[in-house]
């Protein structure tokens, strides 16, 4: 029975371990894509400034 406990509550660790990195990532994607669209902006409305 302990084994079958012990078992479970690895799975969930690693379940849980996996889906913070999961989502960590996903932040971490989504901010720098972010940034890369303000730099985006930021260099269009610089061209059109120059023009």
């Amino acid at each position: 029975m302990k084994d079958i406990l012990d078992t479970i509550i690895l799975i969930m660790f690693v379940i849980m371990v996996a889906l913070f990195i999961i989502n960590f990532n996903r932040q971490q994607i989504k901010k720098h894509t972010d940034k890369f669209e303000d730099n985006e902006k930021k260099t269009s409305t610089k061209d059109t400034t120059d023009e």
